[in-house]
């Protein structure tokens, strides 16, 4: 959180989150389909991730998962595939120093023929964004050398304590989105895997935050049921309040942003399943963990606040895998600390919704 926003929001009332829901229309607060009733720690093989920021995780489509995270007392970056050893990832070629960042990573995968690749993104110490881009070996194991970072071309920036979002496309490309450096403004830009080069950058219309936005993409495979065929970035506005916007896949024109929710203390995180659901993940201003349930249109279908959790101080995550969504977050009460996770949401039977209208 940059300290410009931290001084505002000690000015805001805290008559805000009541007042902040006029003219919005949500449910009223109940658990999703299908939500889990307790939380289990994220482990490595030296025991539970401890981290001062929430991790970033990615699964490729043999569901093996790569944890990526912030070290709890300084400012390096690990990652463990399967729960197994923490290695720490390497700087910039050249660098005798270790990757390191202010900001909790990002982790996806992209399908690219054979067995993919993870790409860790993270900001670095002088705000520029930076790439790991990890290939399994043949055995499905992490290579024995992991590769060195490289910076994101077009002097792609953000404020060093502030994530970078990114979301796996088609065809091994891919989107990243971020905060300005020196504005308000929201950018994205796009990596075509065909050309092996980045669109220019451009800022969302009427996208506007303190924080870093996240983004999640559905994109229609032949095989998903009720495919979303669009990209969906969710930011906290500068009132506060939770807000989406949705491109679909193929163009370049974003729907105005439209309020998801009232008030929150950090930046959300959203999730797609294949069924055509969704969830946006939000820390709430008493400091406990809340989801919306979104469906094609970006319509608010449900909401839930978690009551099995004290709070969190940390941005949390939504991560998807098939129909399922699940909550991570780095535990500030409760009875539990490091990186802990649950079942946000199940959406296997629900009505498929109907395709979106643009």
């Amino acid at each position: 959180m940059s300290p410009k926003k931290k001084t505002l929001r000690l000015a805001v009332p805290a008559v805000l989150a009541a007042t902040a829901v006029v003219g919005l229309t949500v449910p009223a607060f109940a658990d999703l389909p299908g939500a889990g009733s307790g939380w289990q720690p994220v482990t490595y093989s030296g025991g539970q991730i401890q981290s001062s920021t929430t991790e970033g995780e990615a699964r490729d489509e043999l569901s093996n998962v790569l944890h990526a995270w912030h070290a709890a007392d300084n400012d390096n970056l690990w990652i463990s595939l399967n729960n197994g050893p923490a290695l720490q990832l390497p700087a910039t070629a050249g660098s005798p120093d270790h990757a390191q960042s202010s900001a909790a990573p990002t982790v996806i995968w992209t399908k690219d023929g054979g067995r993919g690749n993870f790409r860790i993104f993270h900001t670095g110490k002088d705000g520029h964004i930076y790439q790991h881009r990890i290939q399994l070996t043949t055995s499905y194991q992490l290579p024995a050398a992991l590769p060195n970072a490289t910076e994101i071309t077009n002097n792609a920036r953000t404020n060093t304590s502030q994530p970078v979002a990114a979301a796996a496309l088609p065809n091994n490309s891919y989107m990243l989105a971020w905060n300005s450096q020196s504005s308000d403004d929201i950018w994205t830009m796009y990596y075509d895997a065909a050309t092996g080069k980045f669109n220019p950058a451009a800022a969302v219309p009427n996208a506007r935050s303190k924080d870093a936005p996240t983004l999640a993409a559905q994109v229609d495979d032949g095989n998903d049921p009720a495919p979303w065929n669009q990209v969906v970035l969710a930011f906290e506005g500068t009132d506060f309040n939770m807000y989406m916007s949705r491109q679909q896949y193929g163009t370049s024109t974003w729907t105005n942003p439209k309020k998801v929710g009232p008030y929150t203390t950090h930046s959300p995180s959203v999730a797609l399943t294949d069924n055509g659901y969704g969830v946006i993940t939000f820390r709430d201003y008493d400091g406990t963990v809340g989801n919306y349930q979104i469906n094609r249109h970006g319509d608010v279908m449900g909401s839930s606040k978690d009551a099995s959790y004290g709070w969190t101080n940390s941005a949390p995550l939504a991560t998807s895998s098939g129909p399922l969504v699940y909550n991570v977050i780095t535990g500030g009460g409760g009875g539990y600390s490091g990186v802990v996770w649950k079942q946000a949401a199940d959406f296997r039977g629900l009505p498929t919704p109907a395709a979106p209208q643009w």
